[in-house]
């Protein structure tokens, strides 16, 4: 496919550096120095210019399978799809933006836009999905199915052995030990600070949580968010919608002011340093069952979490925004969620896998890949020869491929492995 991207930034970049394997991809940016840096390491095009002017285009003769506007200024994504839709021939148009204020409009329709990503919606509802499952560390929805993936930290718990959890519509993947990934079978054992991986029924895997983490709180009332940038204001207002009580710690005070008229008496502001540990005990945030740390910083995220963690706090979210610091973040124990940055960068990779025959999707903080496909016509499948876990889902029950299977039409199979290698389910 050609693939044309405007902005040379982090996700236009990571955008680049995960489609010029396989497709011809072109990125447009006014920065020269961003440009040469990314042909210093990439096989792609790049053009100078600015996307609102209609002759930074006009040398492109290729049809354009996926229009990718991820600058960082919101009316310049806008305008360039207006300009670019007028001078080449675009099947397809993502765009990023960050002001969730478009929401409330009718543009994407209007400007016939095929997806909106919105970066700081997508990290935010990640926090409120773990309502549902407050156990658990994240949860993961699929295509062609209602079953869940979720993630969950073992924490003294009261089953130990994975066919205790599993039933015909649940099935446990694997669980990440000591820094290794491994794919459990029924009769291996589960043990204490698992990162255990289970897929399934959303309220059978929603009871057996309860019994891997006996530590973490059942319910979440109360929350505490640590930063009132935009990120930790658009948490705010997801988790609104829910009877709890919110409070946001932030030690600037313009922003603490800006976040009070944003939320007003929905929210509690604190605008306190971080560090005054006097401060937010008489303010009882160590009364908060989950504590989310939204700064776009990862170094001052996995601070506060630990803060948080020695105030006594039981559940931290800590959001990360560089993949180099999810290894980090785990080995301190910390549940993580996307930032905004990374969130964007997947959301458009996803976009992008769905128009294809096979569907793909990250887990284990991108280590891991999730192949999923559905079948149409009847075939006897072996097993990979690579290291991975088929499962195949038929109406409302699960199986696990071990030598050989006969799949049939609906069926869907999915494949998770850590080479990134579809070749196999692309043959079904």
């Amino acid at each position: 496919m050609n693939i044309l991207i405007a902005g040379a930034g982090k996700v236009g970049y990571n955008v680049a550096k995960a489609l010029s394997g396989n497709h011809n991809v072109i990125i447009i940016d006014k920065n020269e120095k961003a440009l040469n840096t990314i042909k210093e390491s990439l096989d792609v095009m790049t053009i100078i210019g600015d996307m609102r002017e209609a002759h930074t285009f006009l040398n492109i003769e290729e049809k354009i399978d996926f229009y990718i506007a991820v600058t960082n200024n919101d009316e310049i994504n806008l305008i360039s799809t207006i300009v670019v839709k007028d001078i080449l021939d675009i099947e397809n148009i993502i765009v990023r933006l960050s002001n969730t204020a478009y929401m409330a409009t009718n543009f994407q329709k209007t400007l016939d836009i095929n997806r909106v990503v919105f970066p700081y919606k997508l990290s935010a509802s990640a926090v409120a999905k773990l309502l549902e499952f407050p156990k658990a560390n994240n949860i993961k929805e699929f295509p062609f199915s209602d079953y869940i993936l979720i993630s969950i930290t073992v924490k003294n718990p009261k089953i130990n052995i994975v066919n205790e959890i599993e039933e015909d519509d649940v099935k446990v993947i694997g669980a990440e030990r000591e820094e290794e990934f491994i794919f459990l079978n029924e009769n291996d054992e589960i043990q204490e600070n698992d990162l255990l991986y289970i897929f399934g029924n959303r309220e059978k895997i929603k009871k057996c949580l309860n019994l891997l983490d006996t530590v973490s709180p059942e319910e979440i009332k109360n929350i505490l968010i640590y930063g009132a940038n935009e990120l930790g204001i658009e948490i705010a207002k997801i988790l609104t919608n829910f009877d709890m009580n919110i409070k946001i710690l932030e030690k600037e005070e313009d922003l603490a002011m800006r976040a009070a008229e944003i939320l007003g008496e929905n929210v509690s502001i604190i605008n306190s340093s971080y560090e005054d540990e006097e401060m937010l005990v008489n303010e009882g945030v160590q009364y908060s069952d989950i504590a989310v740390t939204a700064s776009l910083k990862d170094e001052s995220n996995i601070i506060k979490s630990l803060q948080a963690r020695k105030l006594g706090i039981k559940k931290i979210i800590t959001i990360n925004n560089n993949l180099n610091y999810y290894s980090l973040m785990h080995s301190l124990k910390l549940s993580t969620i996307r930032g905004p940055k990374i969130a964007a960068f997947y959301e458009i990779l996803e976009e992008i896998d769905s128009r294809l025959l096979v569907y793909e999707r990250f887990f284990l903080g991108a280590k891991g890949k999730i192949f999923i496909k559905q079948i149409f016509n009847k075939k006897t499948i072996t097993s990979p020869k690579e290291k991975a876990k088929i499962l195949i889902i038929r109406e409302d029950k699960i199986y696990i491929l071990k030598d050989s299977f006969d799949i049939k039409e609906g069926d869907i199979v999915m494949e998770f492995n850590f080479s990134g290698n579809k070749k196999w389910i692309e043959t079904l």
